[in-house]
């Protein structure tokens, strides 16, 4: 099998390179190492090149699966704090299917967000599950999605609808608050196990503490992922990827100082960033194909066991 991964040395890219390693596929791995959190652990092979530039003048080979995680990351921080920071994703994206629509791959997965659910229906009194029905790019109307992130998420999945007029195949993953052991220590859950390793107290959650999210390992991500696109990938198709449950940030904060043995006071900073109130996945379509398997504590717990900080 032939595959190609941009941003391969980033959070995700790490991890669906390791799972297409080890079943011993040929994989391109593409990254400009321009994050301070981007690290290539795989041996030699890695193209340190900016994946636009990359995709504009390579041939056309077949790839079997090609993995577009080129693009701008970090937390909420980065998120609010520097919204055109991520604007550079619609070149990156935009570069992506121009190439696509000669090249012909046979699926393209790329990774959207919960975020391009519209904020007006994760208030702290909305208590829905995001169903994919929730966001279609072909649709006249759209909800305001979260913040420019969301907005350049959109815009890559509307990309990937009109490149299906193309012949081009595309599966556009929604991850839930993915999270993981080599996570960047920009994003909530990894800094707050850190501050849990570090037996802090008080113990520093940012937000109310009263915001919930649907956490889900990025084993999960690759595995769901992996699952659907066995399948099969006609044109252009969504897929939220979560447990289908909420958790509240200090709930989270609570299990994690539990498992490591010690009680913390839980202190909240409300003027930090912490984005919108209530967010959950309506899961009924990738339990179709996948069954998640890593639970929050069993994640917590491999967090708390794993060696050095990314």
């Amino acid at each position: 099998m032939r595959v190609m991964i941009t941003g391969a040395a980033g959070f995700l890219g790490r991890h669906f390179a390791e799972h297409h390693l080890y079943l011993d596929h040929e994989v391109t791995a593409v990254d400009d190492m321009s994050s301070p959190y981007a690290h290539w652990g795989f041996g030699p092979g890695l193209l340190k090149v900016d994946a636009g530039a990359y995709l504009g003048r390579i041939a056309y080979p077949k790839y079997d699966i090609v993995y577009h995680f080129a693009a701008p990351v970090g937390g909420r921080e980065k998120i609010e704090g520097d919204p055109l920071f991520n604007a550079e994703s619609l070149r990156l994206d935009a570069a992506l299917f121009r190439w696509a629509a000669k090249a012909k791959p046979k699926v393209i997965v790329y990774p959207s967000s919960s975020a391009v659910y519209g904020v007006e229906y994760q208030k702290i009194d909305s208590h829905m599950a995001q169903s994919e029905w929730d966001f279609y790019p072909d649709r006249l109307h759209w909800d305001k999605p979260d913040e420019m992130y969301g907005f350049t998420k959109l815009a890559g999945e509307y990309l990937a609808c009109k490149a299906a007029r193309y012949g081009v195949n595309t599966l556009c993953i929604r991850p839930f608050s993915g999270y993981g052991e080599d996570q960047s220590l920009e994003y909530p859950v990894p800094s707050i196990i850190a501050r849990v390793k570090a037996r802090e107290d008080p113990l520093i959650v940012w937000g109310p503490g009263t915001q919930t999210r649907d956490f889900i390992h990025v084993d999960d991500v690759v595995g769901a992922t992996v699952a659907r696109v066995k399948n099969g990938i006609d044109g252009y198709q969504s897929m939220n990827i979560g447990w289908g449950r909420q958790w509240s940030f200090n709930d989270l904060a609570w299990l994690a100082a539990d498992i490591a043995g010690y009680k913390p006071e839980i202190v909240n900073l409300p003027d930090k960033p912490f984005g919108v109130m209530s967010r959950y996945s309506d899961s009924a379509l990738m339990r179709t194909y996948y069954q998640p398997k890593i639970t929050l504590e069993q994640g917590i717990e491999r967090m708390l066991q794993a060696t050095g900080d990314v």
